[in-house]
């Protein structure tokens, strides 16, 4: 590793970095959104949160996991469950008892994943190594306003590997070098990571190999067609032109091969797989200390994901294609009246879904094609007196429009509320309870799938151009205890 002599960091900064003002800063982002969406790599910050949030820091991943997939983590946190096959790589994240369809809002770097196609496992899976991921923050149930529409079981975040996670205090290069190896599979992974700053610029590169054969269950049974070989990539770079702004981008690289296993009639399909997943991400922000009234953070994005697929003996193609293309902003405004403190946060996000798939048997007739654009707006206060007393309102208006190959379609809109009171009696001591309302649009699968499914069991699968958005309606209630 190759030093130089310290400087002093920027403010908004990562985790080495962050001054007292910024950590303070993101603390009432914390407590503000009833999330952690931001601040992965900022310990602590989950137990401020006025709601039922977990944040899980690099720190954590590397000394208490070293994960060979993302539910190795999820599945310690409480309240969250994972979905997985043998036969596919990808991931789906159940929070209380809710999952599927977008019901569970999941970002990578603040892009949404909203791969699905329809089986007999999951309706929505992502796919992400886990060398990549810089921290996991989870909020359960539909609390938190400025992440986006559908998310009424919560909103899973994964913040990627940045420079600060490799460089020490007074580097300008580093470069990581890592591998494992496990015996049940033969599983490998290659890891090879390298950072590099200047000045206001830094950047990170990352490259994974990691393959496994098949593996064996607790019995000693092999499990067929369960080894898989994945590569990936990943560049993410920061650039701070002068103080308070930001710049950030990055790219996502992830191919993955594997075979897909499914039963048909008269017996097994297997088909050869390779997933693609592209996603680029452009942000910026501002924040300074001596501007209350700015605290403000744009990001576009786009992922696509493809799935192609080859029948094992018949040579029949067939491909699943979803494309989604976001934007997000918002702006936090904070305000002093003497022992009264007022935060108000507002903005607008939006996205839509392209959904392109072909299959000659009935997979394009389980998974329809179409487009859906789904748009938001936000506004959010929290009045704090004394120190001791918080009050939360909110006013989330979703609208959306969905529409099918066919021509056939639904749209609709509505306004959702929300209100958080706290109370804080005695230091490290706050109560808090919570009532928030959520809107999930319906999935282009939901109101187009039709076709018939196959032999043995034969039934039809009928449109619904007429299924209404779902509505939660959340009560929680909670205490957090922060003592040494």
């Amino acid at each position: 590793m190759v030093t130089a002599p310290k400087e002093e960091k920027p403010a908004g900064g990562g985790t080495a970095g962050q001054t007292a003002a910024r950590k303070q800063q993101i603390k009432e982002q914390v407590t503000l959104e009833g999330a952690v969406v931001t601040t992965a790599k900022v310990e602590g910050s989950a137990i401020d949160a006025l709601a039922g949030a977990s944040a899980v820091s690099k720190g954590v991943l590397d000394e208490q996991f070293q994960a060979t997939k993302v539910s190795d983590v999820l599945n310690t946190l409480p309240g969250i469950g994972t979905s997985e096959t043998a036969t596919d790589t990808a991931q789906s994240i159940n929070i209380r008892g809710l999952q599927d369809f977008g019901r569970v809002n999941v970002l990578i770097e603040g892009a949404r994943q909203n791969f699905q196609r329809s089986g007999h496992n999951a309706n929505g899976g992502f796919y992400i190594e886990p060398e990549m991921i810089g921290g996991i923050d989870v909020t359960r149930g539909p609390t938190s306003m400025i992440y986006g529409s559908g998310a009424i079981g919560g909103v899973v975040y994964f913040g990627l590997l940045d420079a600060d996670d490799i460089l020490k205090a007074g580097e300008y290069a580093a470069a990581q070098i890592k591998g494992n190896y496990g015996t049940n599979g033969d599983s490998r992974l290659g890891s090879f990571t390298t950072a590099a700053k200047s000045g206001g610029f830094d950047i990170l590169g990352q490259t994974n190999f990691r393959d496994s054969n098949d593996y064996e269950d607790g019995g000693g049974n092999t499990i067929a067609f369960s080894g898989e070989e994945t590569q990936s990539n990943l560049v993410n770079a920061r650039w701070r032109p002068v103080k308070g702004y930001e710049i950030t981008a990055s790219v996502i690289d992830l191919t993955s091969e594997f075979v897909d296993r499914t039963t048909s009639g008269a017996g097994v399909t297997l088909r050869d797989s390779e997933l693609q997943n592209n996603q680029y991400t452009l942000g910026y922000t501002y924040y300074r200390p001596n501007t209350p009234l700015l605290d403000f953070s744009a990001k576009i994005y786009r992922n696509d994901t493809r799935l192609d697929q080859v029948a094992i003996g018949s040579g029949q193609a067939r491909y699943f294609d979803i494309t989604t293309e976001g934007f997000d902003i918002h702006n936090t405004s904070r305000f002093s009246f003497k022992s009264t403190e007022l935060a108000l946060t507002y903005g607008a996000d939006g996205f839509q879904d392209e959904v392109d798939t072909f299959d000659p048997g009935n997979g394009d007739e389980f998974t329809p094609g179409g487009e859906r654009q789904a748009f938001g707006t936000f506004m959010q206060g929290k009045l704090t007196f004394f120190e001791m007393i918080d009050l939360i309102g909110a006013v989330r208006y979703d609208s959306y429009e969905l529409e099918g190959n066919g021509g056939t379609g639904s749209e609709g809109d509505r306004v959702s509320p929300k209100v958080t009171v706290a109370a804080t009696p005695l230091t490290g001591m706050t109560f808090f309870a919570t009532y928030a309302e959520g809107y999930r649009a319906p999935a282009i699968t939901e109101t187009l799938v039709s076709g018939t499914h196959p032999a043995p069991v034969q039934f039809n699968l009928l449109p619904n151009p007429n299924l209404r958005p779902e509505v939660a309606h959340n009560f929680e209630g909670g205490v957090n205890l922060k003592y040494n």
